[in-house]
């Protein structure tokens, strides 16, 4: 009997020395002694490994940011108890942390097997979907949350993401609503609520709601580029130059679209010198855009420069046909005239040769093409002399050509 009770105090006094141990440790955590705690956590690990140390080194790491050293710890914790839904919700908060989102999924929904109600592990489950990219997934694990708990602002978030990006479109207004109703000072929500609205049939919505926007956050520049938005794609041109002007006081680099869209609502508010100086800077950074080619011929021809603006308006013209188009126009031409059908082969290629002056091989099949169908010889003799013009030393067939241009005058004398 004694020697019974003696090892009852023998094994309560072990427990208590563990258990203070493990309090010695917590403190130390919690005192952000983290050296110290690791030495304490190692040597105890040396005598008797357990689940919670390891567990509790990889909090540590955690903490210092060492997350695969973190990672590390929570494998060989799960190698005593596999089934700890907490050390499995640690593994998959550190696989995402390093990006590593395939595998955090399976340890999420790991633990929820074991603590299915648990919604803090749902939702942590529904945002790595979310960076997957597997939206309709993790719309319906933050469905099943809502139906739970419908206060959560965070979820509701969330949820109102992904419904949007699933097509769900008024669920996610009504949920983005919620979301900045509980949380006004939620800037992100603004511009996600934003675009959510459809802008042709809700317009005075979006207006109030950036109206809210620019008071929680007064002269915010992408709040006042959305009303600029607004007002260029519902064509109120006089506001958006207006709202454009005001951004660019804010934002000292903007982009080249925003700038085109500026000079636009500026050209068609009817403020022409205005819009003609901001197309002469889209100009300057880009010479090759037709667009801008265009806009400053119709400011040219408001201003009555005429001249200017013919000039400008053929080039945007030229400018914006695609090389390949030529070539598809010389392509259907040869279609056309191995089927024989002369007349259409020759306004195709007439077509490629405008497109495309620059390739004069182009002329010499017109010529041939002439040559061959129609009796009036003339026509394939002055594109034969066009050809040899135009391609000078270039020209590829100059030797048939210089013969079919003798055959083809001495006929015509013979005619006469």
């Amino acid at each position: 009997m004694k020697a019974i009770k003696h090892l009852l105090i023998i094994s309560f006094l072990a427990i208590s020395i563990f258990s203070f141990s493990q309090d010695k440790i917590d403190l130390l955590i919690l005192n952000k002694n983290y050296d110290e705690a690791l030495l304490q956590i190692e040597n105890k690990l040396n005598a008797n490994p357990s689940a919670q140390l390891y567990f509790k080194k990889g909090l540590i790491y955690n903490r210092l940011q060492k997350y695969q050293e973190a990672l590390n710890s929570y494998s060989e914790a799960l190698q005593i108890e596999p089934d700890n839904p907490e050390i499995l919700s640690e593994m998959a908060d550190g696989l995402s942390v390093l990006g590593n989102n395939f595998d955090a999924v399976n340890f999420y929904k790991k633990a929820l097997e074991l603590e299915p109600g648990n919604l803090t592990l749902s939702g942590k489950l529904g945002r790595v979907l979310i960076n997957q990219k597997k939206l309709k997934e993790a719309y319906k694990v933050f469905s099943d949350i809502y139906m739970q708990d419908s206060t959560n602002v965070y979820w509701n978030k969330q949820l109102a993401y992904c419904a949007f990006r699933v097509g769900k479109r008024k669920e996610a207004v009504h949920l983005y609503e919620m979301v900045l109703e509980a949380n006004p000072r939620d800037y992100g929500t603004y511009i996600n609520l934003i675009h959510t609205y459809n802008w042709k049939k809700e317009g005075n919505k979006i207006m109030v709601l950036i109206g809210k926007g620019l008071h929680e956050f007064p002269n915010d520049a992408d709040l006042i580029l959305e009303r600029a938005y607004y007002f260029f794609r519902s064509k109120r041109y006089g506001p958006a130059m207006v709202s454009f002007g005001k951004y660019l006081k804010i934002e000292n680099a903007p982009s080249y679209e925003i700038l085109m869209n500026y000079g636009i609502s500026t050209y068609f508010a009817g403020f022409e010198e205005d819009a003609l100086e901001i197309f002469d800077e889209l100009f300057r950074i880009n010479p090759n855009d037709p667009i801008v080619i265009y806009y400053k011929s119709l400011c040219f021809k408001k201003l009555k420069n005429f001249e200017e603006s013919e000039k400008m308006m053929q080039w945007a013209i030229d400018m914006s046909i695609p090389d390949y188009v030529g070539d598809m126009y010389h392509h259907l031409g040869q279609i056309y005239g191995q089927q024989r059908k002369f007349s259409e082969s020759i306004k195709a290629l007439q077509k490629a040769n405008k497109l495309n002056p620059d390739n004069y091989e182009i002329l010499f099949e017109i010529a041939t093409t002439f040559e061959e169908f129609n009796s009036n010889k003339t026509l394939a003799l002055n594109y034969y002399r066009l050809y040899l013009k135009e391609a000078n030393e270039s020209a590829k067939n100059v030797n048939y050509a210089f013969e079919r241009i003798k055959i083809i005058k001495e006929d015509l004398f013979f005619e006469e």
